[in-house]
């Protein structure tokens, strides 16, 4: 029996040593495996960082477009109270230009009576017969 308990701590002591080497083992496709691993864990927290710093920049400039957005907004109301003032205006001039052209009408209609007038008193003035009194027509008038 003192043979058996020798043989089976032999083998359990080899055992063990195998089993510890086994695990211990440099092999170099396991420590490949791991170090790609830890590389490709460093790429994606590099990315990470690159992402967050992408993030707060496109926050900050969304920011800047909201601001320039209300800005324009501002711009777009008061150009309608200018245009609607311009559309105003236009009416105004229509109608002024209107009014202007009916008074000329008007003036040219009271000049081509007056040249008709005037027409009728130099026959009158130019007929010799004695039966016309002198007319005097005024050049001027004075204002009271």
């Amino acid at each position: 029996m003192k043979n058996a308990s020798t043989v089976f701590l032999v083998v359990m002591m080899f055992c063990s040593l195998g089993l510890w080497g086994c695990t211990h083992q440099k092999n170099g496709a396991y420590h490949t495996k791991i170090r790609e691993l830890e590389n490709r864990y460093l790429k994606l927290e590099e990315d990470y960082k690159v992402v967050v710093q992408a993030g707060d920049q496109l926050r900050k400039k969304v920011g800047q477009l909201e601001t320039q957005r209300s800005e324009l907004s501002k711009q777009v109301d008061e150009l309608k109270g200018i245009a609607a003032e311009r559309d105003q205006l236009r009416i105004q001039v229509a109608s002024r230009t209107a009014e202007r052209d009916n008074l000329h009408g008007q003036l040219s209609k009271f000049r081509g009576e007056v040249s008709d007038l005037l027409g009728r008193v130099d026959t009158a003035l130019a007929q010799p017969d004695g039966n016309n009194a002198v007319i005097a027509v005024p050049t001027s008038r004075k204002s009271d």
